[in-house]
């Protein structure tokens, strides 16, 4: 019986990692949330988490989650992210725009696309809760993450919002 269960205390340990729902926000709280609009549409709703609940530029691990509420192509995903890097005066490597045609599918309405910038600078990127992979450049997490956090973003009401202020 002590055998049984230390072979199966054992399977739980070694399973438990992969029955775990894989999601960029787990062990983290929540800063700040709130809704990105173009023209008359809804385009997706954002959350922003890090590790204490506060927003501190420099501190990772952090995590964004875009809710979207609009179809939206991988490549129309992808011209955005390099349109506000330029605008944004951030020098794209171009293997980013080549690792995030490989990861980003088609987004469709309801659809979740979220990133996690751990302290090591990795990059994880997950679709519906289920990992894409990772991009392991450490400058690449805070360039992205700036599209939304910068203090000249697109959406200074939602920058602000998302930063809990």
């Amino acid at each position: 019986m002590t055998k049984l269960f230390s072979v199966l205390f054992t399977l739980l340990l070694l399973l438990l990692p992969q029955m775990v729902s894989a999601n960029a926000q787990s062990n983290l709280q929540l800063v700040g949330q709130g809704q990105m609009k173009w023209m008359f549409f809804d385009l997706y709703q954002a959350q922003l988490y890090s590790i204490d609940g506060r927003y501190q530029a420099t501190r990772y691990p952090q995590a964004l989650r875009l809710l979207y509420q609009k179809n939206i192509s991988r490549d129309a995903l992808i011209e955005a992210t390099v349109t506000e890097w330029q605008r944004l005066g951030i020098k794209a490597q171009p293997n980013w725009l080549s690792q995030l045609s490989a990861l980003w599918p088609n987004i469709k309405k309801g659809d979740e696309l979220a990133i996690r910038v751990e302290e090591t600078g990795i990059s994880h990127f997950y679709f519906n809760q289920v990992q894409l992979g990772v991009i392991k450049d450490p400058a690449f997490g805070p360039a992205f993450l700036a599209i939304w956090l910068a203090n000249n973003s697109r959406d200074p009401k939602l920058t602000r919002q998302l930063k809990g202020n």
